[in-house]
């Protein structure tokens, strides 16, 4: 049986704690107001409402903090809303996530998707870096003339660093509009207003001329790690990324070949190594081969990080301005000086080529891979003195 009766403050104060579950006691006033008692003596007023013989209950809030007659007014625009069709509990809890703050914003997202640990390390780091300060702010406090003020800004730093920045707040927001935390993205006010910079693509390359001075300042180098990541990056044209999280795992020194595993595109890259480049890969298994990571960190367990200081040498010493992926774009355009097909470069980058049908059709084999790789490793070694002939490398001597 129900038990109800008026509630006041003197009689709810006096009520029993039950042994086990819980009391449920009724409002004589307002019929759908109930307090609930807990073994644990915590006293908490309901709404509640049956509709199809379901009962909706609605927490109110705690007996001993909400006067009776609070408790009351509150029941009654619940009732309101619900006759207005208004689902208070859906109401709630999205206020609930309207108060959530940018930081735990991205932590949803990152929770949510199957991202490589470099990419979630680059997103906090970008939204740190462009809204620290808006870390703890919820999501729904933030506007466009907030967002139009940073970017101009970010924009005072570099145009790079400005579109980076507000790419990784614009697809935080997405989630927060998506899951309901918003009612439209404010950072879309970028693209309406046309403001992301256009981004220049690099074109820097280590030029043919200079490829003797640099490849000799990287030869020079004491650090058998930095010189064999280089020497990488620009014989084999592999990201800094790939280079940097690369296992012993993915070389074969028995096929002497290097598999890197759900790459950039989400393949697996395959590559013969050059002949050029085994006697340096060999040395370096005699310095890291019992570390996980081949490039292994100064940190035990842990891969190297760019080798900024070794960089730094090579560029003293050889006068060459380079970055790692200036490598990369090096081997790509000393692949088409020595006429390798376009199809062959885009396979050798590890780009996707999906959209091209009769390349989808295209098995390259590996010995066709590793003539093209020696291809390009004997034109820098004749740039840098080293004649290739008749399968035989001789130094120029003089």
């Amino acid at each position: 049986m129900v038990e109800r009766f008026k509630f006041t403050f003197a009689k709810i104060k006096n009520l029993p704690v039950p042994e086990k579950g819980a009391d449920i006691y009724y409002d004589d006033e307002e019929k759908k107001l109930c307090l609930r008692i807990s073994k644990t003596g915590y006293k908490s007023y309901l709404l509640v409402k049956y509709a199809n013989n379901n009962a909706q209950r609605i927490s109110i809030g705690n007996a001993e903090e909400i006067s009776v007659t609070e408790a009351r007014k509150r029941a009654k625009e619940l009732l309101t809303d619900i006759s207005n069709g208004i689902n208070p509990v859906e109401e709630r809890r999205k206020q609930k996530l309207e108060q959530t703050v940018l930081g735990d914003v991205l932590e949803l997202y990152l929770s949510e998707r199957d991202l490589k640990p470099y990419t979630i390390k680059n997103y906090r780091y970008k939204l740190k870096l462009g809204f620290e300060d808006w870390l703890n702010t919820p999501v729904n406090l933030i506007t466009e003339d907030m967002i139009l003020k940073r970017h101009k800004l970010l924009s005072q730093t570099g145009k790079t660093t400005a579109n980076t920045t507000m790419r990784v707040l614009r697809l935080t927001l997405n989630y927060a509009d998506a899951v309901g935390m918003l009612e439209n993205n404010p950072a879309s006010i970028l693209s309406k207003a046309r403001l992301w910079h256009k981004n220049n693509r690099k074109n820097r390359v280590i030029h043919s001329d200079q490829l003797q001075a640099w490849h000799e300042a990287v030869e020079a180098l004491q650090n058998h790690k930095a010189k064999v990541y280089l020497f990488m990056a620009l014989y084999m044209g592999f990201r800094s990324t790939e280079l940097l999280t690369m296992q012993w795992t993915n070389v074969n020194l028995k096929d002497d070949t290097i598999t890197i595993y759900d790459t950039k595109n989400g393949t697996n890259h395959r590559l013969p190594i050059p002949t050029i480049l085994l006697p340096y890969i060999n040395d370096l298994n005699n310095v890291t081969g019992t570390s996980k990571w081949m490039f292994e960190g100064d940190v035990s367990g842990k891969p190297m990080t760019p080798p900024i200081k070794p960089i730094k040498r090579v560029i003293d010493v050889s006068g060459v301005e380079f970055s790692p992926h200036d490598c990369r774009r090096t081997f790509a355009t000393i692949a088409e000086a020595v006429n390798l097909p376009m199809s062959m470069i885009k396979r050798l980058m590890n780009h996707v080529t999906s959209n091209d049908v009769t390349g989808g059709y295209i098995v390259t084999e590996e010995e066709t891979l590793r003539e093209a790789l020696n291809k390009v490793a004997d034109y820098i070694q004749n740039k840098i003195g080293i004649i290739a002939a008749d399968n035989i490398v001789r130094f120029k001597v003089g």
